[in-house]
């Protein structure tokens, strides 16, 4: 494939161009793909480069290659139901490319992406997840707590049927991903994950929050269930993250947490990430019933005396 502008530079700080971003993608894209395969996509690019504003995109431009499959959806299943005019309803449909082949990551790449975003949803089952993501979200600079954070959290998970595998994210928290049979629908789940969010917070207030306002956090981490909402995406294992470093979101084994800050990974480093196991794809093999973990939570929530709130993430 021919670059196009390959000498651009993407990333100022390090000096990195859009001929190195298509070549990490082509490099690392047999350990990417499991991650994106039979899932919507969307991207966040930046074609002039970080020095430029970039956007996300969800729509599949005309000019793609056949190849990359089209997969329509409606942005909003309610307000598709309303709309009688076929035109309307038209044009109230996202069309996601779903990639399949991992020279389709590179294609991308020299389109303009940095970022690669995927939801816990494959298309033949959309209203089923096959992954539940935990996002630990601390303030800048607190890695210690984010990492203490982790195995309070792992632990919960783990000590109510959910194993999880770390995942550094490139920015400054960690995922907890659990791989799960498709056999619950998303509502129930992320219902449940909000119960089990405020569960935690209350048996640890020192260290972990529910409050969606950054101000009302004070020092503590943030524990995002909204990841597992609807069409709600998360970075993609080994996609590039648009900071100045060109840093790296990926899979760890517990082992490494205490060691292994969320942006360790840039750009530069595709023979140590090679040479790793891939701790998520490994666990998506074995997954587990969501069912008992539930279960667990629900009766946990009825005797623990909260209430909780319904959640308006753009009113919250």
């Amino acid at each position: 494939m021919q670059v196009s502008n390959a000498d651009r530079v993407v990333f100022p700080d390090i000096s990195r161009t859009k001929g190195d971003v298509v070549d990490y993608y082509a490099r690392v894209a047999s350990r990417a793909l499991p991650h994106v395969l039979e899932r919507p996509l969307s991207i966040r690019r930046y074609p002039k480069g970080l020095s430029a504003p970039g956007f996300f995109q969800k729509n599949v431009p005309a000019h793609y290659p056949e190849s990359i499959e089209r997969f329509p959806m409606p942005r909003s299943r309610e307000s598709s139901k309303r709309h009688r005019d076929p035109e309307a309803r038209e044009r109230n449909v996202t069309v996601y490319p779903v990639v399949s082949q991992p020279e389709q990551l590179a294609y991308l790449a020299n389109q303009g992406a940095i970022e690669l975003h995927v939801p816990g949803v494959r298309i033949v089952r959309l209203d089923r997840p096959d992954r539940i993501v935990l996002d630990l979200d601390p303030k800048p600079g607190a890695l210690a707590l984010v990492q203490r954070a982790a195995l309070i959290v792992r632990d919960a998970l783990g000590e109510r049927g959910l194993p999880t595998v770390p995942v550094a994210t490139g920015s400054k928290g960690y995922h907890l991903v659990a791989a799960i049979r498709p056999e619950l629908d998303m509502e129930t789940l992320g219902l449940t994950l909000h119960k089990f969010a405020e569960l935690l917070a209350r048996a640890h207030p020192e260290e972990l929050t529910t409050a969606f306002r950054i101000a009302n956090r004070g020092e503590r981490v943030f524990i995002d269930w909204l990841r597992n909402h609807a069409l709600a995406t998360v970075v993609v294992p080994y996609s590039l993250r648009a900071r100045p470093r060109a840093t790296v979101a990926t899979p760890l084994i517990w082992s490494e947490l205490e060691t292994t800050a969320p942006d360790a990974f840039n750009i530069d480093d595709v023979p140590r990430l090679l040479d790793r196991p891939d701790s998520l794809a490994e666990l998506a093999e074995r997954p587990v019933d969501p069912a008992p973990f539930v279960a667990a939570v629900e009766a946990e929530f009825e005797l623990s005396g909260l209430e909780l709130e319904p959640f308006d993430r753009f009113r919250s």
